[in-house]
């Protein structure tokens, strides 16, 4: 197999959620071919056995971190691979999104990086409040200027991606990597096209924690992302790394 999509999966004790989202990267309809490769940044929960049922190829980690994860998987993925797809450990993808992703890059060579819209597994007022004003924000983000990429859901040319350094471990690694990406090529933001996140994150931050998020990812385009993780730290603001899924 020379698969033409790389699917990286960064893994960090996800055992809760992890099979859900592997099973949906899984049961694609296309006919690319394309491999799924979870990186483990040390599990101690089950997580290693349930990606073994599924990954095609399953690497570990050592560097802690959500950024170093993911640059991992691509570090790993195959040569023939033109598209890495990164994808979290909590977020379940349709069945035609990897077709999506496929033709989306083959029809606008200009384009070197996307992500698409998201809605929450929970349904409450309050979640669809906050879901509104995340995809708005993204959408905003597109058309006045350029997008950011939910690192949950982005998808980047593999030449591109390895050009402008890939993901970092810096604090909003996300809107790092935006930055650079961006320099190279057209970026954009999909509302359309729709994956779905546990809305955990939300739980943990509340509406109030949500939108101090965003305006960081605002204040991230502004200023270099390891200058924002000294102030942080120096202020002692809440540490945003455990929001948003693997920080430590």
């Amino acid at each position: 197999m020379e698969p033409e999509l790389s699917v990286i999966v960064p893994v960090l004790d996800e055992e809760k959620f992890l099979e859900a989202t592997l099973a949906s990267i899984k049961d694609q309809n296309t006919n690319k071919e394309f491999e799924l490769i979870v990186s483990d940044n040390g599990s101690t929960d089950g997580s290693l056995e349930i990606a073994k049922k599924y990954a095609d190829r399953v690497v570990q980690c050592e560097e802690r971190g959500i950024g170093p994860a993911r640059n991992f998987g691509a570090l790993n993925a195959s040569e023939s691979s033109k598209f890495f797809v990164f994808i979290d450990a909590d977020t379940h993808i349709p069945g035609y999104y990897l077709s999506f992703i496929y033709e989306m890059f083959r029809a606008n060579p200009d384009i070197v990086a996307f992500s698409t819209g998201f809605e929450f597994s929970e349904r409450s007022d309050q979640i669809r409040l906050a879901e509104g004003v995340a995809n708005n924000y993204f959408l905003m983000r597109d058309r006045i200027r350029s997008a950011t990429l939910p690192g949950f859901n982005t998808a980047v040319r593999r030449d591109a991606y390895f050009k402008c350094g890939g993901y970092t471990n810096v604090l909003l690694e996300d809107v790092d990597f935006s930055r650079r990406i961006t320099k190279l090529g057209t970026v954009k933001f999909f509302r359309h096209i729709k994956v779905m996140n546990s809305s955990r994150r939300l739980e943990v931050m509340g509406l109030l924690g949500t939108l101090y998020y965003y305006a960081q990812l605002d204040l991230g385009w502004e200023l270099n992302s390891t200058f924002i993780d000294k102030i942080t730290k120096r202020l002692g603001i809440a540490d945003l790394r455990e929001y948003i899924g693997i920080r430590k």
